[in-house]
């Protein structure tokens, strides 16, 4: 006959594996978080670039706006050119803007002249070319002499170095649900604040499409499931929830 208060009571045995639960779920806590601790390190060196990226990023617009401010005037000649409608040159307080689309169709008009054999100042854009270099080489002295050249080399820099860590982020398995977290900054920080291009989506879907392709598995749809709700929730405010 057992002595009285030998046996363990229920409550000490609850306590008891209440204790080791507990005990248990720290260690796998415990181990997650080291299984991911790589992944939660690049996070953190993520952060701290897109911080010095807004940095850059400021610096470099107010810097171009003085140089844009203090640079030669386009010719007339330039100020005059339009193409569909758009002017080559936007005027605003920050000075002359280029416009992209026509400036893009006055470059490839000028490749296609010299892919015709067109020497390299016979054809009929070569003047506006001269006189939009002339306006690039001032822009580009006015750039160098206030320090935002320098300042939009340090932002191709961290460009280039930003590109490298989501590459490693990538390449590392995520273990924890904040392992995975990383791997969405990293997605979101890759697009910019961009959505997602949908056309550019369809079209693959399109192209995978029996018979035209082998089709999407299921995982793969879940995949650009993601990547269009990460853009969509970036967009929205991003990924601080």
């Amino acid at each position: 006959m057992r002595e009285r208060g030998s046996s363990p009571s229920r409550r000490g045995l609850l306590k008891g594996a209440v204790a080791a639960t507990a005990a248990a779920s720290l260690a796998n806590f415990a181990a997650a978080d080291q299984a991911d601790a790589e992944l939660l390190a690049m996070g953190r060196e993520l952060e701290a670039l897109e911080a010095q990226e807004r940095i850059a990023d400021e610096a470099s617009d107010r810097l171009y706006e003085e140089a844009s401010r203090s640079c030669p005037a386009p010719s007339a000649a330039l100020l005059a050119y339009s193409w569909r409608g758009e002017p080559l040159f936007r005027a605003s307080g920050e000075g002359y803007r280029l416009n992209s689309e026509p400036y893009g169709a006055l470059m490839q008009r000028s490749v296609s002249w010299r892919d015709m054999g067109a020497s390299e100042n016979h054809y009929p854009e070569a003047p506006l070319i001269a006189d939009l270099k002339r306006w690039e080489d001032g822009r580009r002295a006015a750039c160098d002499a206030n320090g935002c050249a320098a300042v939009m080399a340090e932002m191709d820099r961290l460009a280039r170095a930003g590109t490298a860590l989501c590459s490693r982020i990538a390449a590392t398995p995520a273990a924890t649900l904040d392992g995975m977290r990383v791997k969405l900054q990293a997605l979101a920080y890759c697009h910019r604040g961009e959505p997602g291009d949908k056309s550019e989506w369809i079209t693959e879907v399109i192209n995978n499409t029996p018979p035209h392709g082998r089709g999407f598995t299921t995982d793969e749809r879940l995949v650009y499931s993601v990547f269009h709700d990460v853009c969509a929730v970036l967009v929205a405010g991003g990924l601080n929830g």
